[in-house]
């Protein structure tokens, strides 16, 4: 049973917040702590736990929204993944980056800018600590150096991939006001690569990263600056790892450290701390609303375009079209993959009831659609704190099927279209394995089971062989959505793809998006059309302020804004 504490350890100037996960982390509150006692490897822990405890972005004060682990604002909200959702007035600092109009000032950019530099600092606390202690052991030392400076990467890796042109700061750092002219791309890479060196390749305790995960993390940063050829060393090294054999396991409790996990944000609820602080804090927004026994809050609704993504042909092999403006019937064969990332009406929704019209708060605005993937079943979650969805259901940062189809672009790029046809089709049979049961049975059932009445499930390998490179890659980016959607990957995806062809891809794809959503959803009529411009978003203004020294900013905004 998962059992997470927070603990504020506190001396001097240095103050360590609390909040995380898995048993690993069960450490007995303490009070205040005199300087040896941080030293000492007790303090040390506590000081790591701290900087663990930031992965979910919440700093225990504040909503801090744009924050939140999986990046839903900026991954799912700003790409053609979801709408913004709930109701007009809720909410519509999202609605800005839905329609492209990003702007300096939008908050959630500096509540993801402060969480991730809030890691930054405790992860840097860690490894100052760590050099004042000379008694550990080599083992010890190495595990803990190697974990807080994975974390750092990690950190500093999240601030890169939204603004590029952000400072570094390591545990020697004194000064905080420094320019952002600096690229910090070969210094995240070798964090990653030193964490890589010391991490185990398997660690007792759940949670705590490992080497494989470091490899990982290298990898997909590789993959986010266009280099495959350094990508794929990378991923060569992550070993040991599987697919869950059903889909769904990876977001409910019996399968979320399976196999499959290499990194994920642990969370817990009903674990003791009265208030559910390890719960996914920042997550509880994107839950169906209204008439659904969460009660809140309808952020995150699934875009039809998504929808559609999911459709397949008799043969169960993706339709990719987009012309359907409406719930898919139960005579249209569906990827069984759409049942476990969106709610549909009609369709059950894990434990939890029939997804039904007033489960929706405005359809006019958001669509007849919820978000589905990190809702919770019976047990999963409380009704701790303002309303009834705080979960305990961990966010996934990188799995192995993350890794598979990294590794099939890459095998595109090189020619190699029958080893990225193989990858694709290790994802698509596992999808075949499982899909949303009834309410009075298994959550996760066969994909034609007898009781399911609501849909026509079908999913099915690609046949080869794979000849025509350009179909290849849009089969596996097409993949990546399949199997990611609402996991924070989408808008970086297509961002990187630019990158990595010197296209327009992005653009291209996004502006198609909004010709065809705008009809289905009036409020992307007045949406600005995306540009080169927002490969990159606008640092946060308040960042930009509070680096002044004598009046002038030392970090400077990204070119077009």
């Amino acid at each position: 049973m998962k059992i997470f504490y927070k603990i504020f350890a506190i001396c001097g100037l240095t103050v360590f917040a609390w909040a995380c996960s898995e048993d690993f982390l069960v450490t007995p509150p303490q009070g205040v702590l005199s300087e040896s006692n941080l030293t000492g490897q007790e303090g040390i822990d506590a000081a790591l736990i701290s900087a663990y405890s930031m992965l979910d972005g919440y700093n225990g004060s504040g909503n801090g929204w744009g924050a939140a682990a999986s990046n839903y604002a900026f991954a799912s909200v700003a790409s053609d993944d979801s709408h913004k959702g709930s109701e007009p007035g809720d909410q519509d600092d999202q609605i800005l980056l839905e329609r492209y109009q990003w702007f300096s000032n939008n908050p959630l950019l500096n509540d993801k800018f402060s969480a991730v530099y809030e890691g930054v600092r405790r992860a840097n606390e860690t490894l100052t600590l760590l050099a004042s202690n000379e008694s550990l052991d080599e083992g010890t030392r190495n595990r803990i150096m190697g974990e807080a400076t994975f974390l750092r990467a990690h950190y500093h890796m999240e601030a890169w991939k939204m603004w590029r042109n952000v400072p570094y700061f390591d545990e020697n750092a004194t000064e905080f006001r420094v320019p952002n002219d600096q690229d910090i791309f070969p210094l995240i890479v070798g964090d990653f690569e030193q964490a890589a060196s010391l991490l185990p390749q398997n660690q007792d305790q759940i949670g705590r990263v490992t080497s494989g995960a470091a490899y990982a993390m290298l990898g997909r940063l590789h993959m986010l600056n266009a280099n495959l050829s350094a990508a794929e060393a990378a991923f060569n090294e992550v070993s040991g790892y599987s697919l869950n054999e059903c889909f769904h396991d990876m977001f409910s409790i019996v399968g979320e450290n399976g196999p499959e996990m290499i990194f994920s944000v642990q969370s817990s609820v009903n674990d003791g701390t009265g208030g559910g602080e390890n719960a996914n804090h920042l997550e509880r927004l994107a839950f169906a609303h209204a008439g659904s026994p969460y009660g809140c809050c309808g952020v995150n609704q699934p875009t039809q375009s998504l929808v559609n993504a999911y459709l397949v042909d008799d043969s169960g092999l993706p339709l990719m079209e987009n012309t359907l403006n409406d719930n898919p019937s139960a005579d249209m064969p569906v990827d069984p993959r759409l049942d476990w990332t969106v709610g549909r009406n009609g369709v059950p929704y894990l434990d939890q009831g029939i997804h039904e019209e007033d489960w929706i708060r405005s359809a006019a605005l958001g669509g007849q659609y919820s978000p589905k993937k990190f809702a919770y079943a019976d047990g999963e979650g409380s009704n701790v704190g303002w309303s009834p969805n705080l979960s305990a259901v961990n966010i996934p940062i990188i799995r192995y099927a993350d890794v598979l189809l990294y590794q099939a672009e890459i095998d595109v790029n090189a020619g190699r279209l029958e080893d990225a046809r193989a990858k694709v089709n290790m994802v698509r049979e596992r999808a075949a394995n499982c899909a949303q049961g009834d309410l009075d049975g298994d959550i996760a059932v066969p994909i034609d089971a007898e009781e399911i009445t609501w849909a026509d499930y079908r999913v099915s390998p690609y046949p080869g062989p794979w000849t025509d490179a350009v179909a290849a890659r849009e089969a596996v980016r097409l993949e990546r959505r399949l199997e990611f959607a609402l996991e924070g990957r989408r808008l970086f995806d297509l961002q990187r793809y630019s990158r990595i062809d010197g296209s327009d891809y992005f653009v291209r794809t996004l502006t198609n998006y909004l010709a065809v959503e705008s009809t289905r959803r009036p409020h992307l009529e007045t949406a600005n059309n995306p540009t080169m411009t927002n490969l990159l978003f606008p640092l946060p203004a308040t960042a930009i302020l509070r680096s002044r020294i004598d009046g002038q900013p030392t970090l400077q905004q990204n070119d077009g804004y």
